[in-house]
C-alpha cells in the first residue's frame, strides 16, 4: 500500500480512502500517490464510489466536456443505486440545497446564471474595490496587536461575509449565523451536524426571500424574489440560489486566510512581497495554485461510459476533478510543490473551468488582493502565534484553516 493511502474495508476492499488525519493536514502526499496510481482512481467518500482525477491535462478537459453532467439530484437514485458502497455513511441534505446554477446542467444552468447577472463580473468588481478597502482598514483598526489572535475570526472571515451580506442585502443584526452553518456543511465531519447546518441556512434563505418580498431594495435577494414572482426561478431554486450565494461569497475568505499562513511559512518569499508590492497580483495566484481553497470540485458524471487514460469509468458514476492535485501537477507547473510568488501560475484551476466555474472570480482575487495589501502593509512584521497553532478543517473537498492565531506586529 502507497504511503499516505488506505484501502477500505469490507464491502469495498478495492477503493481508498483518503479521508485521514494525514490527509486533512496536507493532503499533497496522497494527491501524488493517487497520481502515480493512474489517471482516473476509484476512491470512498461519503460511503459512496467516486473516481478521482488528478492529472492537469485531465482535469482541464473534463471541465469543460460538455458531456459531464452536474445535476446529480435528477438521477440520484440510479447513482446511489450504483455507487453506494456503505450505508449510512452521507448525510441527507435539503432538497433545496441542489437547485442551484452549479448543480445544474443546460439549459437550467444558463436561466438561473441569468438571474444573478453581472453582479460579480469585470465592472462590478472594480466597482467595489473602495468599499473593500475600507472594510479592510476598519476590521484592522480593531485587531489586537502584539498578542495571539485568530486572524480568521477577526479579519479575513467578517471581510468576506460583510461583502456578500451586502450585496444580498442581508441586515446587518441577521449576519451572524450563516458564516457557521456554511462552514459546518462544508468541512465538519460530524452527520448530524451537517444536516441540522443544512436544515437552518435553507430557513434562513426563506425568512430573507421572504423579507425582501415585504421589503424589496437594490440587491441579489431582491432580484431573485422578483425572478421568483415572473416564474424564471421555483421555489427551491430561490432558495438554492441564495444558499450557493451564501457559501461562494465565503470562499475569498478561505483564499486570504490560506494566503497568510502560506506567506508566514514561506519568509523569503514574503519578503520578497514587501519589498516589491507589485508583484501582490501574481502572488495571490501562486497561492491560489499552491494551496487551493478546493481539494476536490463537486461531482460529475457521464450518461455514457468514458475512458481516462485506459480506465473505464461506468455510465452515471461520480467523478471528482482534484483541483489541489491539478494545480500540483508537475507536467504543467515545474517543481509544483515550490511556493514561488514570481512563478507564473496563470491556467491554475482553482476556479474551475467551463460553464460552472466559480461564480465570481474577479471578485474573489480582488478580496484577496485588497486584504493581504491591507494586512501587509499595516503590519509587516507579523508572525505565527507559537501557541496554539492554526489548524486546517477536515472533509473531502474544501481546503479551509479552522484557525490562524498570529500576533501583529509592525
Amino acid at each position: 500500500m502507497t504511503a499516505g493511502l488506505t484501502a477500505t474495508a469490507d464491502p469495498a476492499p478495492d477503493l481508498i480512502r483518503l479521508i485521514t488525519r494525514a490527509f486533512m493536514q496536507d493532503p499533497y502526499p496522497s494527491l501524488r500517490d493517487l497520481r502515480a496510481r493512474g489517471r482516473a482512481v476509484p476512491i470512498e467518500n461519503n460511503g459512496m464510489r467516486m473516481w478521482v482525477v488528478t492529472g492537469y491535462a485531465d482535469a482541464r478537459d473534463l471541465l469543460a466536456d460538455q458531456d459531464m453532467k452536474k445535476d446529480l439530484w435528477a438521477k440520484r437514485r440510479e447513482i446511489l443505486q450504483k455507487t453506494e458502497v456503505r450505508q449510512g455513511r452521507r448525510p441527507r441534505l435539503p432538497r433545496e440545497l441542489r437547485r442551484n446554477l452549479l448543480d445544474r446542467d443546460e439549459p437550467d444552468h444558463s436561466r438561473l446564471k441569468a438571474v444573478i447577472g453581472t453582479t460579480f463580473g469585470t465592472a462590478a468588481a472594480h466597482g467595489l474595490r473602495g468599499k473593500i478597502e475600507k472594510l479592510a482598514a476598519d476590521l484592522l483598526d480593531t485587531v489586537p496587536v502584539g498578542e495571539p489572535v485568530d486572524l480568521l475570526a477577526v479579519y479575513t472571515r467578517p471581510l468576506s461575509m460583510t461583502i456578500i451580506a451586502d450585496e444580498l442585502g442581508i441586515p446587518d443584526p441577521d449576519r451572524a449565523d450563516f458564516p457557521i452553518w456554511e462552514n459546518d456543511i462544508l468541512t465538519s465531519p460530524d452527520i448530524a451536524l451537517i444536516e441540522e447546518s443544512s436544515r437552518a441556512i435553507v430557513e434562513f434563505a426563506r425568512e430573507q426571500l421572504a423579507r425582501k418580498e415585504r421589503d424589496p431594495g437594490d440587491d441579489l435577494l431582491t432580484r431573485v424574489v422578483r425572478a421568483r414572482a415572473e416564474g424564471v426561478v421555483d421555489d427551491d431554486e430561490a432558495v438554492s440560489t441564495i444558499t450557493v450565494l451564501l457559501t461562494a461569497g465565503m470562499e475569498p475568505g478561505s483564499a486570504i486566510g490560506n494566503g497568510v499562513f502560506t506567506l508566514l511559512r514561506h519568509p523569503a518569499e514574503l519578503a520578497k512581497l514587501l519589498a516589491d508590492p507589485g508583484l501582490m497580483p501574481g502572488c495571490v495566484e501562486e497561492i491560489l495554485r499552491f494551496e487551493s481553497p478546493f481539494r476536490m470540485l463537486t461531482p460529475r458524471f457521464c450518461d455514457e461510459p468514458i475512458d481516462i487514460g485506459g480506465t473505464r469509468i461506468p455510465a452515471n458514476e461520480l467523478i471528482l476533478v482534484s483541483a489541489a492535485a491539478a494545480n500540483r501537477d508537475p507536467d504543467r507547473f515545474p517543481d509544483p510543490d515550490r511556493f514561488d510568488i514570481t512563478r507564473n501560475s496563470t491556467g491554475h484551476l482553482s476556479f474551475g473551468r467551463g460553464e460552472h466555474r466559480c461564480l465570481g472570480p474577479r471578485l474573489g482575487r480582488l478580496e484577496v488582493q485588497v486584504a493581504l495589501t491591507a494586512l501587509l502593509s499595516r503590519f509587516p512584521a507579523l508572525r505565527l502565534a507559537e501557541t496554539p497553532a492554526a489548524s486546517w478543517r477536515t472533509g473531502m473537498f474544501m481546503r479551509r484553516l479552522d484557525t490562524l492565531p498570529v500576533v501583529l506586529a509592525s
